[in-house]
């Protein structure tokens, strides 16, 4: 499922900046109650469809008007044509009414409400009944329906904020990766609002189960100041959330978690738990190690809070130690949160090596692979059911056997069953629960004969598609997906996905452009116990990266400062130079073309993806130099086989060459080709032995 490119930046600001330890799970608003959906009077009951807005400083109905022009009539003897004249008038006037109070009523409900987060007090009582926005998706899904969204509830926020106008209509601008949020939950800035989830709505849905949000713009009374209007629904899909915050405040957050890692000469990185840092012990047939193989490395053991065993990748403590000190390391894995968690404490239980995220990617996985179960056509004939893709297993892990046949098979965790077949990994999964995991799903027990030939094929089909993948940058580092623009018009570093590295078994699991970030590892051939060799290769691999990543980058550093000084007006360039985003001293003149900018503007922009690919041509060009092996003999047989055929080859294009050229020969002198060939005529004797070099006799004279 392709992300939708976000529009225009990402948000806003000014809630509070302190940092705090908040979850980025969801958290559930504070309990209050619902708002009543109060009328202008004061009354919760509904207006009635007869009661009509004051007309020339009177209030009354059309049955009441009416009612009184009858009795008015019938007191005054009227005549009959008059009486229709003045019934005719009556319902002309109810007409009126009628119109000018729908009239009022689009009005009323096309005018923003003025509304304050900070006073409530100031606010109209029915404010939260009563707004009721329209959401339109035509800038995302162009030709999709508008969606209504209902308000649940409003909240006090005790910021300075200011106050807003809650309009009808918006356009959501674009959809999220989940680091948006997460960005807000770590920097306190809570929601203030409540939606009803829409029941039945696809586009909502799949945000949900991608754990994704939106925003919408939103508009300040007397600011300038562009606001932003967050949403985000629920796992559950019962709320939509909503956090108010300027534009230009996510902007500079995200920026700033960018170069402050920049700042620090750290670089990104992910690493895989299941598979690559730590294996379950178990005696399934899937991807555990047996406990009778654990107990022969017992230093490597470790036991979760749930009571689960792992085994760690050996000296997986020692290389996290290393690595710390040069990448901000973030986890990742297809088990559950708590998983994750429970991983992440027993490789870190000082909290000093894994600064980064603890990525858990089970719900998008769950969403994006649904198990399809079909029911048997006939009572005896066995249930067609799709497997999880790739033989996933409760704890994430993945069938050995259908990964070396699926291309897109994952090697870390992932859930296999539904929500009711699948075990969670907070607690220590059942054998009977674990078994049913690993075979597959039981059939429902709905009947077949509503399903149609084509539902069948279709979930026949699914069975054997590769799952998507559920992993993704984007949920782990909000700069991939959003950058601040460049105050001074030249090339910023860090831009898409060309800082983050990951270490990872498998690549499937990550989406095919994400895929160079992949540092590909293996367990240990010829092992007695599963294990992963991260010394010396990775950690020199890693090494290496980083060495020549910040060697170019201080290079770029340095031409990039001298390039802004060079198209600089009246003032100096910042000292740091670490980001054209950073204001500068003076005025830019954009179309100046320098030396140094010149320059600057052909260097290539570092990453660390191009260090790794530069390091993969070295090595392999260092491995062609210093390695020789003789070849098979059968291939030094075959060349010389075919040494002789290419001998025989040109031999015979020869012998055609040279009777080629005595037939062109005999074309040109034909009468020389019809006469025989002349003898040659014997030498006399005399000449002869002039030949011989021997004098003749001379003969007397006469």
């Amino acid at each position: 499922m392709a992300l939708e490119t976000p529009v225009g930046a990402f948000p806003i600001a000014g809630i509070n900046n302190a940092s705090s330890a908040a979850s980025s799970a969801d958290r559930p608003p504070p309990a209050s109650p619902v708002l009543p959906h109060k009328q202008a009077n004061g009354s919760t009951h509904a207006r009635s469809s007869q009661q009509y807005v004051s007309f020339n400083g009177s209030s009354n109905g059309a049955a009441s008007t009416t009612n009184a022009i009858n009795n008015n009539n019938s007191s005054s003897g009227v005549t009959n044509t008059n009486l229709n004249s003045i019934h005719t008038a009556g319902d002309n006037l109810a007409q009126h009414l009628n119109q000018q109070q729908q009239q009022q009523q689009q009005q009323q409900q096309a005018a923003p409400i003025r509304y304050s987060f900070a006073h409530r007090a100031t606010n109209p009582p029915d404010a939260a009944a009563s707004w009721k926005p329209t959401m339109s998706l035509d800038l995302i899904s162009p030709g999709a329906s508008p969606l209504t969204l209902a308000t649940r509830e409003m909240f006090t926020i005790r910021e300075p904020l200011p106050v807003f106008y809650l309009e009808k209509n918006y356009v959501v601008r674009a959809s999220l990766p989940r680091s948006f949020y997460m960005i807000m939950a770590q920097h306190g800035i809570k929601h203030c609002i409540v939606f009803d989830f829409p029941v039945g709505s696809k586009w909502w849905s799949e945000l949900s189960g991608l754990r994704k949000s939106t925003y919408v713009d939103i508009k300040a009374e007397n600011s300038s100041e562009r606001w932003e209007l967050h949403l985000k629904p629920t796992r559950d899909r019962s709320n939509i959330f909503g956090y108010i915050c300027k534009h230009d405040y996510l902007a500079n957050v995200i920026n700033g978690q960018k170069m402050n890692l920049l700042h620090n000469r750290k670089l990104p990185l992910v690493l895989d738990l299941d598979d690559t840092l730590v294996r379950l012990i178990g005696n399934e047939r899937t991807r555990y190690v047996s406990e009778a193989d654990a107990m022969t490395v017992p230093t490597r053991i470790r036991t979760l809070k749930d009571r689960r065993q792992v085994v760690l990748t050996d000296h997986v403590e020692e290389f996290l130690e290393w690595a710390c000190r040069f990448y901000e390391i973030s986890v990742c894995s297809l088990g559950e949160q708590s998983y994750v968690e429970q991983v992440a404490d027993v490789l870190d239980p000082l909290k000093t090596r894994i600064r980064g995220l603890k990525y858990s990617a089970r719900q998008e996985y769950d969403f994006l692979n649904p198990v399809v179960v079909v029911p048997p056509t006939t009572a005896a004939s066995p249930a067609l059911t799709a497997p999880a893709p790739g033989g996933a297993q409760p704890n994430g892990q993945v069938d050995a056997t259908t990964s070396s046949t699926s291309t897109a098979s994952s090697s870390t965790t992932a859930a296999a069953a539904s929500t009711s077949t699948s075990t969670s990994t907070s607690t220590p999964p059942p054998a009977a629960t674990t078994t049913a995991a690993t075979t597959t799903t039981p059939p429902s027990p709905v009947s077949a004969a509503g399903l149609s030939t084509a539902t069948i094929t279709a979930a026949a089909i699914a069975a054997t598609q590769p799952p998507t993948p559920p992993k993704d940058l984007l949920s782990l580092y909000a700069f991939c997906a959003a950058n601040k623009p460049p105050t001074d018009g030249l090339p910023d570093i860090g831009t898409g996905f060309s800082l983050p590295l990951i270490l990872d078994d498998l690549t499937q699991m990550w989406p095919p452009d994400q895929h160079d970030n992949v540092i590909v590892v293996k367990e240990q051939r010829g092992a007695s116990v599963w294990t992963v060799n991260l010394f010396p290769m990775v950690q020199h691999v890693l090494m290496a990266v980083h060495s020549e990543f910040f060697r170019a980058y201080d290079q770029w550093v340095q031409a990039r400062q001298a390039a802004v000084a060079s198209i600089t007006i009246g003032g100096a360039p910042p000292a740091t130079g670490l980001s054209g985003s950073e204001a500068v001293g003076g005025a830019i003149d954009f179309t100046a073309t320098t030396a140094a900018k010149t320059a600057f503007l052909n260097m290539p922009v570092p990453s660390p993806i191009g260090c790794y690919k530069e390091w993969l041509r070295g090595s392999l060009s260092n491995q062609i130099s210093l390695t020789y092996a003789a070849p098979p003999a059968h291939l030094v047989t075959q060349v010389a086989q075919q040494h002789q055929q290419a001998a025989a080859q040109q031999a015979q294009q020869q012998a055609q060459q040279q009777a080629q050229q005595q037939a062109q020969l005999n074309s040109q002198h034909p009468q020389q080709a019809q006469q025989p060939p002349q003898h040659v005529q014997q030498p006399q004797p005399q000449q002869q032995q002039q030949q011989g070099g021997q004098q003749p006799p001379q003969q007397p004279q006469a």
